[in-house]
Formats: C-alpha cells, sequence, structure tokens
C-alpha cells in the first residue's frame, strides 16, 4: 500500500485514468473543492480545476466525479448559485500545467539538498510531518521570519495528530497516556493486558452464532384506510372504501402486498395480492387481482314522437380476474428484457341506461337502469415479450438528456384472438444543458387479429394528443344533432391500432426558490411549446358474438373529400403551451393550452391534469 503524499485538507472521489498512471481526486485544499491530478511517474500533483464555486455533489462527501474508461472522459458536477449542473471534460490530462505546491512544501523545497536530508530523510515514517515543519519554520528564520502561521505549517505529509487538552497535565497527544495513568499501569495497555482482565478482554469469537439469512416480514407501508356510504348514484350505491398494507423483510428484497376495496356491492369489490423478489439478477413478480370496469357500448335513438327519442346507452361491465406473473432481466445498468404471462378471466354483463331528450328544447330528462343481460365469459392467456433502453437524465420536471426505447409484442389467445404490438421511442436532445431542451417521441400501438376491436385505443388523452379531450361520444347524438357533426368527433379518436408523435421545446421558468423565513420553497416550473400529431384507426375484422364486422379505415395524412370517419381516418394535429410544476417530489402538475388544428370552428382550450410529461 501507497500513501499517496501532501494529502492537506478533504480529499475524496479518487478515479483511476484510464491507463492506470494517475489519479484524479476532488480536493479543498486550496480553500474551494476542485479537481486535482496526481501523476504515478513524476509523483507530483497538478490542479486542474479553479471553480469559483465547487466541484461538490448533494453532500460534502457524495461522489461529484466520474471517469469513463474507454471514452477518456469525465464527468463532473458543479455546484454554483444554489444549483448543481454536469460538466464533462475529455481527456482531463491535457488540463496539467505546472505541478501543485502548498506553502508548506515549498518552503521545503527551497532548503538545501543537505538540510532536507539531515532533517527528513534520516527521521522514521511516523516522525516526518513533524520534520517537515521544523525545516519549513528554519528556513523562515534563515530569512529572518520569527512567525510561521498556523495554516502554512499543516503537515501535508498526510500524518495528522490527535491531542488531548487535560486539567492539570496539560496538552498530550491523545495516544499518550497520562501521568497518573502511567503511574498505574507502567507497561501500558497491552493486548495482554486486556486479554487478562475479566473486564476488559476481548468477546470469545467461539460463542458467536453463525446461521443463514431468513426472510422474516414486517409492515413497511400501510395506506391509510377509507370508508364512506353513498346514495342515489348510478354505479356504486352503498358502502364504499378500502385500504393497502405492504410487509418487506430486512433488505428490501422480498415484498408482499395487499390491496382491496369495495364499492357498493362485493361483486365490484377490487382485490390484489403480490409477492416481489429483487434479490437476484433476476427480478420478477406473482400475484392475482380482480377489477371491475365499466364502460360505454353502443347508442341508440329511438323516435317517441316529434322531436323527442328515447337515447338508449348500453353499458359494459367487466371484472377482470388475473393470475400473473412477470420478470425482469436486465442487460446493463441501461437495458433490460422484461416477460409476463398471465391467466385472465373476463365476466361480462350489459345493461342499459334510458333518458328522454327533446332535442326542440334542448332538455333531456333523468336516466333509468334497465334489465341487466349476462353475457358469455372469456378466458384468456396473455403471454407478452419487451425489450427497453432507457439512458435519460432526469430533471426536475422531465428528462434533460438521452433516449428511451420500448419493444412489445403480447398475444391473446383464448376467447379473445389477437397480437398488441408496441413500439415507442423518445429522445431527449439537450441545446443547453439545465436550460433549453428538444424532447420528442414517435409511438405506435397496434392490436392486429380476429378481435382487435375489444378494447379500442383512445389518442385523445391529455398526454398523448392535446387539445381533443373535449369531443363528444356517441355516433347517434352526433348523426342526429342539428348543426355542423364534424364538431362531434370523439369517435375518430377511437380505434384499435393508434400512432402519435410529439415534439416539445422545454425551458425552465422558475428553480427551485426559497420564501423568505419560511421552511418551504417555490417547487420549480418547466414552460413548454409542443406540437402534436396523432391518428387512430381499425383494421378489417370478422363478425363476433362480441362485436360486427368491420371493413376497417383507409388513413391518409390530410382530410380527405367528403370525409367519413366510419371508413376514412386522417392525421390530426395541435399545437400550444404549457407548464410543469413538481410538488415537492410527490406529484407533477401540468397545465397545457392546446389549440386543434383539425376540428372547424374549435377555440383552443386549457386542461389541468396529474402526471410526468413523456
Amino acid at each position: 500500500v501507497t500513501l499517496v503524499p501532501s494529502q492537506r485538507g478533504l480529499n475524496i472521489n479518487p478515479q483511476w485514468a484510464p491507463d492506470g498512471q494517475s489519479l484524479i481526486f476532488v480536493s479543498d485544499r486550496t480553500g474551494t473543492q476542485n479537481l486535482f491530478l496526481y501523476d504515478l511517474r513524476d509523483q507530483q500533483h497538478y490542479q486542474l480545476t479553479n471553480v469559483v464555486g465547487a466541484v461538490s455533489a448533494i453532500a460534502e462527501y457524495s461522489p461529484a466525479i466520474s471517469w469513463a474508461r474507454e471514452a477518456d472522459q469525465l464527468a463532473l458536477v458543479y455546484y454554483e448559485k444554489g444549483d448543481h449542473t454536469v460538466w464533462s471534460i475529455r481527456n482531463p490530462r491535457l488540463l496539467k500545467k505546472q505541478p501543485y505546491r502548498d506553502s508548506t512544501m515549498t518552503l521545503v523545497a527551497q532548503a538545501t539538498p543537505a538540510a532536507r536530508d539531515s532533517a527528513v530523510g534520516s527521521r522514521p515514517a511516523g516522525q516526518q510531518g513533524a520534520a517537515v515543519l521544523d525545516l519549513a519554520q528554519r528556513v523562515l528564520r534563515d530569512r529572518g521570519v520569527t512567525y510561521l502561521p498556523t495554516a502554512a505549517l499543516r503537515d501535508s505529509t498526510g500524518q495528522r495528530r490527535s491531542y488531548y487538552r487535560g486539567g492539570a497535565t496539560g496538552t498530550r497527544l491523545s495516544g499518550d497516556l497520562a501521568v497518573t495513568a502511567s503511574a498505574t499501569r507502567p507497561e501500558g495497555v497491552s493486548i495482554a493486558a486486556l486479554m487478562d482482565s475479566f473486564d476488559l478482554n476481548l468477546p470469545d469469537s467461539t460463542g458467536f452464532r453463525d446461521y443463514r439469512y431468513k426472510v422474516r416480514f414486517q409492515p413497511e407501508y400501510i395506506a391509510q384506510p377509507s370508508i364512506g356510504y353513498q346514495n342515489n348514484g348510478f354505479f356504486g350505491n352503498g358502502v364504499f372504501g378500502g385500504t393497502t398494507i405492504v410487509l418487506s423483510d430486512l433488505l428490501g428484497d422480498h415484498r408482499l402486498a395487499f390491496s382491496g376495496g369495495v364499492n357498493g356491492q362485493l361483486s365490484d369489490a377490487q382485490i390484489f395480492a403480490g409477492y416481489t423478489s429483487l434479490g437476484r439478477r433476476f427480478q420478477f413478480n406473482t400475484g392475482v387481482s380482480q377489477m371491475p370496469i365499466y364502460l360505454a357500448g353502443s347508442q341508440e335513438l329511438i323516435p317517441a314522437g316529434g322531436n323527442q327519442f328515447i337515447e338508449r346507452t348500453n353499458i359494459l361491465r367487466y371484472v377482470f380476474r388475473d393470475v400473473f406473473f412477470a420478470g425482469l432481466y436486465p442487460l446493463d445498468r441501461f437495458r433490460r428484457f422484461e416477460l409476463q404471462v398471465g391467466f385472465q378471466n373476463i365476466d361480462q354483463q350489459q345493461f342499459p341506461f334510458e333518458r328522454l331528450v327533446d332535442f326542440g328544447l334542448g332538455l333531456a330528462g333523468q336516466s333509468r337502469q334497465g334489465r341487466t343481460v349476462n353475457l358469455a365469459s372469456a378466458n384468456n392467456i396473455r403471454p407478452s415479450i419487451a425489450y427497453v433502453s432507457d439512458n435519460s437524465l432526469f430533471g426536475w420536471t422531465s428528462p434533460l438528456s438521452g433516449k428511451r426505447l420500448r419493444l412489445q409484442a403480447a398475444a391473446q389467445t383464448g376467447t379473445w384472438q389477437f397480437m398488441d404490438y408496441l413500439a415507442d421511442y423518445r429522445r431527449y436532445d439537450p441545446i443547453f444543458f439545465g436550460f433549453l431542451t428538444v424532447a420528442t417521441r414517435l409511438m405506435t400501438s397496434q392490436s392486429v387479429g380476429r378481435d382487435e376491436g375489444i378494447f379500442p385505443k383512445w389518442i385523445g388523452r391529455p398526454d398523448f394528443m392535446r387539445g381533443y379531450s373535449r369531443e363528444l361520444f356517441g355516433d347517434a347524438t352526433c348523426q342526429t344533432a342539428p348543426g355542423n357533426p364534424t364538431g362531434c368527433s370523439a369517435t375518430q379518436l377511437l380505434g384499435s391500432r393508434m400512432a402519435l408523435a410529439n415534439i416539445e421545446l422545454r425551458f425552465p421558468l422558475l428553480r427551485q426558490a426559497a420564501l423568505g423565513i419560511l421552511p418551504i420553497g417555490l417547487p420549480p416550473i418547466e414552460a413548454a411549446i409542443f406540437y402534436d400529431g396523432g391518428i387512430a384507426w381499425s383494421g378489417p375484422t370478422p363478425a363476433t358474438e362480441f362485436s360486427p364486422a368491420s371493413p376497417g379505415q383507409t388513413i391518409s395524412f390530410n382530410r380527405p373529400a367528403n370525409y367519413d370517419w366510419t371508413r376514412q381516418r386522417f392525421l390530426l394535429r395541435s399545437y400550444g403551451y404549457g407548464l410543469r410544476m413538481n410538488l415537492f417530489n410527490f406529484a407533477f402538475l401540468r397545465w397545457e393550452y392546446a389549440i386543434p388544428l383539425d376540428q372547424p370552428g374549435r377555440r383552443g382550450f386549457g386542461t389541468w391534469f396529474f402526471g410526468p410529461s413523456f
């Protein structure tokens, strides 16, 4: 073991050079934490940076530098004006200039070789530090200087000392016994003396018990239980509530999660029980769940005389019961494979809601629930495989740099027959790192097969296609209502297949700022200017007991002449701006104002919602 000399001050985070001939580390010997290099060949220190702030991470001893071996590129965290930024330097050895010498070693270097040999060379290693200081003082005395500041006389050889200041005995080295103790123990405290004393002897190592680690679960998280009662509602009449509990072992490698909730009736209960294993490279989780879902189905208008119609909406109720196993195998820090297989049972029911609508007066009566009809259950096996790559660097509200990719294929076999394909590519290109980022996303999700239209995809979500979330659903109302029916076009946002593209220019409006003497500060706020494009369509499918036959839709970039959304789909576009806020690292609050370009007469509008940016 070789002790690197002249380690005055705090010296942390050493990194080997790719060729193994030098070390870079962080040192505060100049008063500010800077980068220093120690060359093993010439055994000299070199100061590489002279920053105003500090090369420092979150805490004083946190790692702040990393040297990539193959790229020969150094990344460092620079702290200035209350903010941390990451800088990179290619081949940092090019920053070497003159060897660094502190004040003490500079004085020693100015002494004659004979004086250095007699003062330092003949001393044992443990006494060389004091000898260096004595030699520096001697050089000053030869120049007529009788006082040397303490700061200049620090022990720069790394041999640090600890002193004890007593009352009657004065100051002494911490390693020396006091006078009274020396009298009672003239031989000092030795290992033999410790072993011979019943009060001071070391514990018997043969009494230690060695056994394998056993997993024991204890509560790690318990959600606050909730309970309530609702009356006169369409769904969930009666008692509702639920809670969640998570159990974990000491190492956090094994976890059990249980969650349950009820919403008016036991048949609508939400249940989840799962086990997660994180102790090995291949991580997995398995469990069972039940989730009821209500969906609006087809609509129809039944003439009731004059301008009055009975509007009937068929409600579909699904109860999903799953048994699943999902595994994750990382290839490296940024890439992984995901495997999943599960069995799913789906109970299906249908019941109508009816109300009287008068289009002449623009009035509608109260809805009434009709008779429930049980449909055949569906049983499916769902295997899937995915490749995931992610090297993005996340900022306060969104990624600042890097790429993300997910390629996935999933099958539905059994009662329902179709394949699901997903390709999601996201890229973050910093123009000015931490201040201006261009974010882009290309995504497509397609269900292909006999029953691909069972669960259509909707691109009007605020995290997909902005500016189209205020459209009316239901083709019956759109066809019969007076006026231009093109504004009633939410159905063109639905399809078994979808594709979208997003581009955003992101920049910070407000960094985290303190509010005077208050213990909290304003959260960071990011602004963005965006442009979206998306299309949803369905392929041809045969008739089944769950859905009628469909010829599918043709797609195009521009709106076709005599556009019919039942047979044709085209690329919808929008643009706008928005604000994103990090609420104390608990949630992301977003407000975005979007202007749809393909809705005649439709003005822009703002939307509030929770969730991170893509």
